[in-house]
């Protein structure tokens, strides 16, 4: 991430990661761990600009939605999901809440209905 376009697209990157509903640092660990092709959790934290102690809590977010795989060696190595799949997970997840809102709100109209 040394050029301009590099810094714009990270930046890009990031701000759609957290407008998804990730945390900031796991916005940018993500970010770090795609342009890494993986890391440690001290690679992760000199590339994103998270401290490294948050690092484990961040990659513990993204691991829990599937958008980050953990090597237990030592030290610990952290493997992102391709572009596709997570881009496929944040779609499933909006399609699923965009349903529940519609089933929500037309249960509302029915019983406006019958009042």
């Amino acid at each position: 991430m040394t050029g301009e376009s590099d810094s714009g697209a990270h930046e890009d990157a990031v701000e759609q990661l957290t407008e998804l509903g990730l945390g900031l640092y796991a916005a940018r660990a993500f970010v770090a761990l795609t342009a890494l092709s993986g890391g440690t959790a001290v690679e992760v934290s000199r590339t994103a600009d998270v401290p490294r102690t948050r690092v484990y809590d961040a990659v513990e977010e993204l691991s829990e939605l599937g958008l980050v795989g953990v090597e237990e060696s030592t030290p610990k190595r952290f493997t992102p999901v391709g572009t596709d799949e997570a881009a496929d997970r944040f779609l499933d997840e909006y399609e699923t809440r965009v349903e529940t809102l519609r089933a929500a709100l037309s249960t509302l109209e029915a019983e406006r209905d019958r009042s």
